[in-house]
């Protein structure tokens, strides 16, 4: 499945979320207009995120709101407050007012939305538009931005990979080590071992995920819906087993111990009902699975895995 906004706010938390949101605006925002312009946030900013134009003429002015949630009262008053900024500043003249939003609106705040731009259209002779997540995802994967934003580099080398395996009818389980290629620092399931100080025998996570990537766009690919709804049975489990050792763990700061419960687990019952399966699914590539729930922010090292995670990246700064 494409991911979309919400990866960023699993990847950096909130705040985190927000300032990468801000940035991938004006990046694509560059990438589409020759003439376009961000401004440092600053009290001075006249209500500007980005810009296209020039300040001798009228301007279009981008507001960029990181919204993941509901439109309600606060993120209402602050949209009025951008806005104002805009049709109050003497320091340019905008054409058109564009907010930007990480979501699509639902029908009570598409109603809202609608009243406020129609009125404040008629009473301030200035166009008003919403760049939603639908609008900005077309505009970003248009410049194919969403590979950098979204970590995709990774699964767009996986789809070449199991393209050149089928097309040699070569065997997925021939595929042992990880391609050099293939970067795994800044992926979330290496942050999640990082913040839980789990730092030795990264290489072999990395093969497992790698691995278990492997197995699971294979399946996706061949479109059998049998062994699609097993594979996703396979995960739920393995998360299961996951939430017992977690819900017994206490340690909020190494994470060694957690992931070997887990992993005995896995070895313990691989060749058992619980773990058994359709799918040709190794032991090691059910670990693997175990990595991306975490790359999927559904399981982690510590107690408040992902509060340590979002401190441990501020740490980093």
């Amino acid at each position: 499945m494409p991911r979309d906004f919400d990866y960023l706010l699993k990847k950096h938390g909130k705040e985190g979320a927000r300032q990468v949101f801000e940035d991938a605006c004006a990046d694509v925002l560059k990438l589409e207009f020759d003439n376009a312009f961000p401004i440092e946030c600053n009290p001075g900013d006249e209500g500007i995120d980005v810009f296209v134009g020039d300040f001798t003429a009228q301007i279009d002015v981008y507001q960029c709101k990181c919204f993941f949630d509901k439109i309600e009262v606060s993120q209402k008053s602050q949209i009025q407050k951008s806005f104002k900024k805009v049709i109050s500043t003497k320091s340019y003249k905008a054409k058109e007012w564009i907010l930007c939003i990480p979501k699509s609106l639902t029908i009570s705040e598409t109603v809202w939305w609608t009243k406020w731009k129609n009125k404040n259209e008629i009473q301030y002779k200035i166009k008003i538009s919403l760049w939603d997540s639908t609008k900005l995802l077309l505009l970003i994967k248009k410049h194919n931005y969403h590979l950098e934003l979204f970590d995709e580099l990774e699964i767009q080398k996986l789809d070449i990979i199991i393209d050149e395996l089928n097309s040699k009818k070569e065997g997925i389980k021939e595929i042992l080590d990880t391609p050099e290629e293939i970067n795994f620092t800044d992926k979330l399931f290496s942050f999640k071992l990082r913040s839980a100080n789990i730092n030795e025998n990264t290489d072999v996570y990395n093969k497992q995920f790698f691995n278990a990537e492997i197995v699971s766009n294979e399946i996706k690919s061949k479109g059998i819906e049998k062994e699609d709804k097993e594979l996703k049975s396979l995960k739920d489990t393995i998360q299961e087993l996951w939430l017992t050792q977690y819900l017994k763990y206490t340690d909020t700061t190494d994470g060694n111990l957690l992931l070997g419960l887990v992993y005995e687990r896995i070895e313990n019952l691989d060749s058992t009902k619980t773990l058994s399966t359709q799918i040709e699914v190794s032991s090691s590539e059910k670990k693997g699975i175990l990595h991306q729930l975490a790359d999927e922010c559904t399981v982690g090292w510590v107690r408040n895995y992902k509060e340590k995670l979002i401190e441990y990246k501020k740490s980093l700064i």
